[in-house]
């Protein structure tokens, strides 16, 4: 069943490709583009944005997505991933560690993940972010595939940010509008930030419901607590 998920995207990227990009030759042998949010391939940003705010440790490991354009093959094959240093401002070594020459698609594979570890050892990610630009180029065995899903920035910072995907509506219900303070009120009383991505946070989903209505009665024994406006976060459910 999963092989053929993948089989029916590959058919999708095909019919989508002649819009996303201006080559549509490629190598026979397959492509590989990005997918920046692996819970929606017709999600388009070309942004991670990553913040060691609520997260134990000097270092993560960021999972960057990757995915095959063509068939997948009984034997594994090269993918190349570079920094793209005119457009970086992360510092290797301070920032994040140094890449790998080539990663490895593996056998029948249709996605792998990029393991980028970043660091936490910079005072100033606690005012600033900074930016890490990553490049797919071609491979001895893979070309580029969609144009616009062959470059990604990684944006590192110590600073709280909203999840993206607190937009959703379950999400909004179950712990309200956002505020940062709120957000660091989470944190503390949880003793953990929100998951990275929606598909985490979707996998403990009835956890996460009983985290929210632990926090709704929190902000009600202690209300007020005012917000980053100097407004009263208010009990939402």
């Amino acid at each position: 069943m999963k092989k053929l998920y993948y089989i029916i995207l590959g058919l999708l990227v095909g019919l989508v490709a002649c819009q996303e990009n201006d080559k549509t030759d490629f190598d026979s042998n397959g492509a590989v583009y990005f997918q920046v949010n692996p819970s929606s391939w017709s999600d388009t940003r070309d942004s991670i944005v990553y913040s060691f705010a609520g997260k134990d440790g000097d270092s993560q490991t960021l999972n960057v997505q990757v995915n095959l354009m063509g068939e997948a093959v009984n034997y594994e094959r090269h993918v190349r991933v570079v920094v793209n240093s005119g457009k970086t401002t992360a510092q290797e070594g301070i920032h994040y560690a140094a890449l790998e020459e080539e990663y490895i698609l593996p056998a029948e594979a249709f996605s792998m993940n990029i393991p980028v570890v970043l660091y936490n050892k910079d005072p100033r990610l606690e005012e600033e972010a900074f930016q890490l630009v990553l490049d797919l180029e071609p491979s001895d065995d893979l070309e580029l595939g969609l144009t616009a899903r062959t470059t990604v920035r990684v944006i590192i910072s110590n600073i709280l940010t909203r999840p993206y995907y607190w937009e959703d509506m379950y999400m909004d219900y179950i712990f309200g509008p956002y505020s940062r303070v709120k957000h660091e009120y989470c944190i503390r009383e949880l003793g953990m930030d929100f998951p990275q991505t929606l598909d985490e946070y979707g996998n403990n989903y009835e956890a996460w419901q009983a985290y929210g209505k632990y926090m709704d009665n929190f902000f009600y024994e202690n209300y007020p607590i005012l917000d980053e406006n100097g407004l009263a976060i208010e009990p939402w459910l």
